[in-house]
């Protein structure tokens, strides 16, 4: 799962607008949250400030430790073709 599609589930899980979470963060209107999310190219920065008002917290573990069912686990790895 990439950020993007991270960022989608918890709106919907907290049931957050984007139109909302615009305007907590200064934003003139929410395209500017759904450019975020389409491109997924956002910032550590952004994506702790979106994560503050979705009410999560960012964290950090070893790959060693399993995930629970509640967690997200945002796969930053691109995977490339075999060639």
């Amino acid at each position: 799962m990439n950020i993007s599609e991270a960022l989608k589930i918890l709106f919907f899980r907290t049931g957050t607008t984007q139109k909302y979470a615009a305007e907590k963060l200064g934003y003139k209107s929410s395209a500017h949250i759904s450019n975020v999310l389409s491109r997924g190219n956002l910032t550590l920065e952004t994506l702790a400030r979106l994560c503050q008002v979705l009410d999560y917290t960012i964290i950090l573990r070893p790959n060693h430790i399993r995930t629970t069912s509640e967690e997200i686990v945002i796969d930053m790895i691109k995977k490339r073709g075999c060639s």
